[in-house]
This record gives structure tokens, C-alpha cells and sequence, in this order.
């Protein structure tokens, strides 16, 4: 009997009148980012409309860690962070080129000092994809079977005067 049971394929359980399971999960994306194990600490960091944002949070219990200071060095440029909620710290204006960046983190949280370097990819840069405006062709460029035609034409003329030139000497 129990090997009957065992076989026999799960049924789904369905709420009752009145009884949900609750809402479907949903998860938040943020890209481009980057993260990284500071010592005890786990660092997020993301880029949005020129802005760095670092969240900072405990790695064992996900607690937003208040109070560090934080600084960001891109491109030769550096930038303190500000705290701008409990665990999340924002910079000013920093603009950053497509592709791979490289983001240096120096960091004091409570007693513990140091930096970090963590790779930040944004899309447009060597090896990303490029807009689709700039893969289209312009508006005035002639068709590939036309500079084909052209080529060969050209090809065949020199070549006719040459051999003229030949048979006249």
C-alpha cells in the first residue's frame, strides 16, 4: 500500500472559499551591477541615470549596515558615497563609457578598513551589442550587389586596356 502511495504523483493543494496562498513572488532586477564579500559585509553596488548606488548589508542576516564610510574611484575619478537610507549609499553625478569599468572601493565599516575592486560591465562597450541605429545601414548606401557589379566592372576594364596597350606595342 505504502509503495502505491509513494509511486503515485503529487496533487497540487488548492485553496479553499476564502483562502489564498498569498501573492506570486516577484523578484526585482536591477543591471548593470556588481557584487562582492567585504569581510562580514556584502556589497551591491548598481548604475542608474549616472548615478553609482552601493547597498551594504550584513552577509550572514542581510541587515543594512548604517554608518560606513565609503568611497569610489572610476575612470581616475573619485567619489564619496552618502548614506541616503539605512544601508544604501548613493554618489553624485559619474559618468561611465560602455564596456568594463573598474570600480575601486575604499571602505571603513566599524573598525575594519580597506578596498576593493569590483568590475562594473554596461552595455554599449567592446563585446556588448550596439544600438540598433548605429547596426543600420545608412539611408544613402548602395546595395552589396551593386558594389559587386562595379568592382568587377572596373576589374575587367583596366584589364582590357592593358592587354590594348600589350598587342599595340
Amino acid at each position: 500500500m505504502l509503495l502505491v502511495l509513494a509511486a503515485a504523483p503529487g496533487v497540487p493543494a488548492i485553496a479553499g472559499d476564502g483562502h489564498d496562498h498569498g501573492a506570486a513572488q516577484r523578484s526585482i532586477t536591477m543591471a548593470p551591477r556588481t557584487e562582492a564579500r567585504l569581510g562580514n559585509q556584502e556589497v551591491i553596488v548598481t548604475y542608474a541615470g549616472s548615478k553609482l548606488v552601493l547597498f551594504l548589508q550584513r552577509y550572514v542576516d542581510g541587515t543594512p549596515t548604517s554608518g560606513a564610510e565609503l568611497s569610489v574611484t572610476a575612470d581616475f575619478m573619485p567619489s564619496d558615497l552618502t548614506e541616503i537610507a539605512p544601508g544604501i549609499y548613493g554618489s553624485g553625478e559619474l559618468m561611465l563609457a560602455g564596456g568594463r569599468n573598474d570600480l575601486e572601493i575604499a571602505y571603513t565599516i566599524g573598525e575594519e578598513s580597506g578596498t576593493a575592486t569590483l568590475p562594473l560591465l554596461l552595455p554599449g562597450g567592446a563585446g556588448g551589442t550596439a544600438p540598433a541605429a548605429a547596426a543600420a545601414a545608412p539611408s544613402g548606401a548602395l546595395p552589396g550587389f551593386l558594389l559587386v557589379l562595379i568592382a568587377a566592372g572596373l576589374f575587367l576594364g583596366v584589364n582590357a586596356l592593358l592587354i590594348r596597350r600589350v598587342r599595340v606595342a
